[in-house]
């Protein structure tokens, strides 16, 4: 007798694209406001500040919405902010995906920085960024600055 069990392997597929239609970005802004306003206790004025000037970033898992970021262009660099993902999309190397993504898009800048919530310090050192001693509090939540290193 031989056993017909089979087993099926699944891959999650990952997009992550800058935004360009309202739809996107609507999609993108109510992750933002899932993760920074309801779980983090972030105020929506605080979270939404400067989005006007930014370029805006969704991930999709399976085409399912997962994940946003944004980046601003800013006196001294471009600056990667509120980089989220969706609880139930975490640990899947969603975050990853997109900081990935926005690193390729400014491969030509100077200077790219961010200011990481501390407890995220290690993820951003795995992917190539450097601590510097500029820490404060922001929204209530201690963060400190973070340098890419080229």
């Amino acid at each position: 007798m031989s056993d017909n069990t089979s087993q099926t392997y699944t891959q999650n597929t990952i997009i992550v694209e800058k935004v360009d239609n309202q739809e996107q970005i609507e999609t993108a802004f109510s992750i933002r406001r899932q993760v920074f306003v309801e779980e983090q206790n972030v105020s929506q004025e605080r979270e939404s500040m400067d989005d006007e000037e930014a370029v805006h970033y969704l991930a999709t898992v399976n085409g399912l919405p997962a994940g946003a970021a944004r980046y601003r262009k800013m006196e001294k660099g471009a600056k990667i902010e509120r980089i989220a993902v969706l609880n139930t999309f975490r640990g899947q190397r969603i975050g990853e995906a997109i900081l990935l993504k926005i690193l390729d898009d400014l491969k030509n800048e100077a200077k790219i920085y961010l200011y990481a919530q501390v407890i995220a310090t290690p993820f951003y050192i795995k992917n190539g960024f450097r601590q510097t001693d500029n820490y404060f509090l922001d929204a209530g939540i201690e963060h400190v600055e973070m340098d890419f290193i080229k």
